[in-house]
Formats: C-alpha cells, sequence, structure tokens
C-alpha cells in the first residue's frame, strides 16, 4: 500500500510492475536510477520514495527495453525530448544515434558479472555462450572474477530477447562479423585524420567516425525493413 502521501517505496514499485514486468528487481531499478533514467525522492532516512509519475515513467522505460529493444543511452535521449508519452513501435527508433565523439569516447561503467547476469535477465551458461561467439567481452576484476561494461549488459538482453525466438548465440555470429566489416570500412576512410599530429584534423576525423557509423546504421535499418517488408508480401525475405 502506498503511504500517507502517496509515495511508494522500491519493493512496492517492483510489486507494482512485478505482472507486467516478471524479470524487474530491486537492483534492476537501482541500476536504471544510476543510469539517471530514475530519479526517485529520498526520506531523511536516505530511503527512496516513488511517486506514480516516478512509475509511469519506469513503466515506459521498461516497455522501450522489452518491446523496441532500446538500449539505455537512446531511452534517456528520448526521455529528455519529452518522448515518453505515446510510446510506439518503430523499426527507426532502435537505428545508431550519437551525437557527438564524446559519447563515445566516454568511459562506461563495469557492471560485475553477477549484477550483469540479473540485470539483463539471462542464466550464466547464456552469457559464457555470448562471451565465446564475442557477442560480449568480460574483463577480468582481479579477484578471480568478471566484470562487463553496460553495453555489453544490453547486448545480452537483446539476445536474451532474440533467444526466446529461438534465433541461438552461434546464430549471431554472423552479425559480429558483419559489425567488424563495417568498422573496417570506417576505419578505412577516416585512420589518416584519426593518427594525424594535428588536434583540429582528429576531431574531423572523429565526426567522420559519428557520420559514417550513422549512415551505416540507417542502411541497415533500412534494407531490413525493405526484407521484412518483402518477407511479410510474398513469403520470401530477400529479392531474388
Amino acid at each position: 500500500m502506498p503511504s500517507g502521501d502517496g509515495l511508494l517505496t522500491i519493493g512496492q514499485v517492483v510489486h507494482a510492475l512485478e505482472a507486467e514486468f516478471p524479470d524487474l528487481s530491486i537492483s534492476k531499478i537501482r541500476y536504471l536510477e544510476e543510469r539517471a533514467l530514475l530519479a526517485p525522492q529520498r526520506t531523511p532516512g536516505g530511503y527512496r520514495k516513488y511517486s506514480q509519475q516516478d512509475v509511469r515513467r519506469l513503466r515506459v522505460v521498461l516497455s522501450l527495453q522489452r518491446d523496441e529493444f532500446l538500449p539505455l543511452e537512446i531511452i534517456r535521449e528520448r526521455l529528455q525530448r519529452g518522448l515518453d508519452e505515446g510510446v510506439g513501435t518503430r523499426l527507426a527508433a532502435a537505428s545508431l544515434h550519437v551525437e557527438s565523439a564524446a559519447v563515445l569516447k566516454r568511459e562506461e561503467r563495469l557492471v560485475a558479472w553477477e549484477e550483469a547476469l540479473e540485470i539483463s535477465g539471462v542464466s550464466d551458461s547464456f552469457m559464457r555462450q555470448l562471451v565465446d561467439y564475442r557477442l560480449v567481452d568480460r574483463y577480468a576484476d582481479g579477484l578471480g572474477g568478471y566484470r562487463l561494461s553496460e553495453s555489453d549488459v544490453e547486448v545480452a538482453r537483446i539476445c536474451s530477447g532474440l533467444a526466446r525466438f529461438g534465433v541461438e548465440a552461434r546464430n549471431l555470429r554472423l552479425m559480429r562479423s558483419a559489425v567488424e566489416r563495417e568498422v573496417s570500412v570506417i576505419e578505412h576512410v577516416t585512420s589518416p585524420a584519426l593518427r594525424s599530429g594535428h588536434h583540429e584534423r582528429r576531431e574531423e576525423g572523429e565526426r567522420q567516425v559519428v557520420d559514417l557509423g550513422a549512415l551505416l546504421s540507417a542502411l541497415y535499418q533500412l534494407l531490413l525493413y525493405r526484407d521484412m517488408s518483402g518477407l511479410i508480401k510474398t513469403g520470401r525475405g530477400t529479392r531474388q
């Protein structure tokens, strides 16, 4: 039950949403707060308190993750732009959108292995498969365990969604190889500028990396959309 002021504890929020989002946990909500997607009130004793607006925002974040497979960086950007109402499923929404090279240069927080499993909702064996197929990278923590970047946690969550449709980790190796080829194209074009001894020239190369990445991402999305349309219309996804 909400308190007299209508605010909920973190446990009450989990209970309120668990029917719609069975994988939701207290640690997942705390993680989203760390990623600046939630900003609950705090009592003088430091306990989190969530308003109905906080709960609605959390529902939007979880829906975008589950239904559109959007990374948290993109979700945060959409929320900042006031796009948290009337969430719709659109293919283009998942396309790469990086405002500047500063985003790519930012150091990501590393998440402990067990925490990564809980946040992404995958099993230990499934995560190890993703590591084996180079879909995620793991880093030794110096204590006999491993840590994963926030991006790799997102990758694991999306791969888990694909697995529910029978798409196994080994089937995604081709996608990993395709990404490596695309990055090679970007490197070929931009490496002279990135390796320049002049600061302005390097900045130009960084902008080129961002622009080329956005173009390749948009091209992939459009080709995917085109072939999905063909699959719906003719039963064949590729042009003969």
